[in-house]
This record gives structure tokens, sequence and C-alpha cells, in this order.
């Protein structure tokens, strides 16, 4: 039996369909700089959903932004060093003065991501300038932003 050319093309490009409409639960973010690499690394180091940014290329925010777009994602999880009101990844520092000019990245995430970002950090959103980071973000994604030890 022969099948008409356009039946076998969709035949075959409907696996490819569901690749671009891919939906995660959970997609991981880990920085060269973060705490517990080793452990990190061993733990993520082939899966699919984790993405390893480094400061050899374009900042950090961006290449999450560039990652992340075509996906549903529910959560993102953001493993990197912190400090209260500041993300320190290695090529770039999200601080609430920053966030402004990182607005276009940082809105890119809201096309993915379903639920909320999970900063894994006890410190991040302490105090002052914590709380501020928070509220910005919050406003410049519609994200929800937490935390997680």
């Amino acid at each position: 039996m022969k099948l008409p050319r356009t039946i076998f093309a969709i035949i075959l490009l409907s696996p490819c369909v569901h690749l671009f409409s891919q939906s995660i639960s959970d997609f991981i973010v880990i920085d060269e700089i973060a705490d517990n690499i080793t452990e990190l690394q061993a733990e993520f180091n082939d899966q699919p959903n984790v993405l390893w940014t480094d400061r050899d290329s374009p900042h950090a925010i961006r290449q999450i932004a560039d990652f992340i777009a075509g996906l549903q994602i529910e959560n993102l999880h953001i493993y990197v060093p912190t400090k209260p009101g500041a993300i320190v990844f290695s090529s770039i520092a999200i601080t609430p003065d920053d966030v402004a000019d990182l607005a276009v990245e940082l809105h890119a995430w809201s096309n993915a991501i379903t639920k909320q970002v999970v900063i894994h950090s006890e410190t991040v959103f302490t105090g002052e300038e914590g709380l501020l980071l928070k509220q910005r973000l919050e406003e410049a994604t519609g994200l929800l932003f937490t935390t997680l030890n």
C-alpha cells in the first residue's frame, strides 16, 4: 500500500512538532560558580533539562531566555551564588538597580515559564534590598520568584 506524500510527510514530521512544544515540569540552570558545583555536576550532568551557564557565553540572563524559548516549563530552578539583594552569575549580577536594564531578557522568561522561578538560596530575598529585588523581578516578568535551600 502506497501512502500519499502529504500523509507520509505528516507521519514523519509529527514527532518534530512534539519536540517544539515540549512541556517540562522543571528546568534547571546552574552557573559555573554555583556553590557545591561538584555535587551539582554529579547530580545533573547528563540531564537534558539543564543549562550550564558560564562567563564565556552571552550573559546568563540572555542564555536562559534563548535556551528556554519555545518550551513550556512549570518551574525554573536556578543554582547560583547569591547575597541579600543580588543574584550573582559568573557573567552578570542581578540587583534591584539592574532589573530595568535586563527587562527584555527577563520578560522573555515569562513566555516559557508557567509557574515560578526558584532561586536556590537562603539569603537572596532577605532584607530591604532582597525584598526590592524580588518585587522588581516579579514586576518585570509577571512570575512568582521564590527561594529554596
